[in-house]
C-alpha cells in the first residue's frame, strides 16, 4: 500500500490511497495528544491495514506551516526507513503524480522539507527594512527604541 500525507491545513491531515483499485481518502483533526502518527494509526485501523502494509509514503511539502511540514516529514522519513519504503515529497496531493514519482525513487533517499515562508519563530527579528511581524507586536515606546537602534546601526556601517 503506498499512502499520500497531506499535512498542509491547520488541525487536520489528509490520507490517501489506493485500496482494491478504489481511492481512498479520509480527513483526521488533529489534536495535541494524538497528533499525526495516531490519526494515521487509527485511519490504517479504520481501514483494515496496519503500518506493515506501507510500501511507500508521499508527502505534501512547500505548503502549510513550518511545524506541520517538518512533522510530516519527520514522520514520512522514520516510516520509510522503519519499513524499507520509499519516500517522496510532492508540491500537492494529487494521487496520480504521487504514484509515478514514487515508481522512481530508490529506498534510503529521504525527503528534505520544503517551505513556504521563513519560520516565524524564536526571538523578535528586526531588520533596517521596516522591522518584522513580531515587531508590530512590541508597544509603541519599544518599537521606536528598536528602530532607531537599528538605524543607528546601519547608518555606522
Amino acid at each position: 500500500m503506498y499512502i499520500l500525507i497531506d499535512n498542509t491545513s491547520d488541525g487536520e491531515v489528509i490520507f490517501l490511497s489506493a485500496l482494491d483499485t478504489k481511492l481512498v481518502q479520509d480527513r483526521f483533526v488533529m489534536d495535541k495528544a494524538g497528533g499525526l502518527l495516531a490519526s494515521l494509526e487509527q485511519w490504517l485501523r479504520k481501514i483494515g491495514k496496519t503500518k506493515s502494509d506501507i510500501h511507500g509514503l508521499g508527502v505534501v511539502i512547500g505548503k502549510g506551516r513550518f511545524t506541520l511540514t517538518r512533522v510530516a516529514v519527520t514522520m514520512a522519513n522514520t516510516l520509510a526507513f522503519a519499513f524499507g519504503a520509499p519516500v517522496v515529497g510532492l508540491s500537492d496531493s494529487n494521487y496520480e503524480v504521487f504514484m509515478d514519482k514514487i515508481k522512481q525513487i530508490p529506498v534510503g533517499q529521504y525527503v528534505s522539507a520544503k517551505y513556504s515562508g521563513e519560520a516565524n519563530i524564536g526571538k523578535v527579528k528586526v531588520s533596517a527594512q521596516g522591522g518584522s511581524a513580531r515587531l508590530g507586536e512590541l508597544k509603541k515606546s519599544k518599537r521606536t527604541e528598536i528602530l532607531k537602534l537599528v538605524q543607528d546601526d546601519t547608518q555606522r556601517s
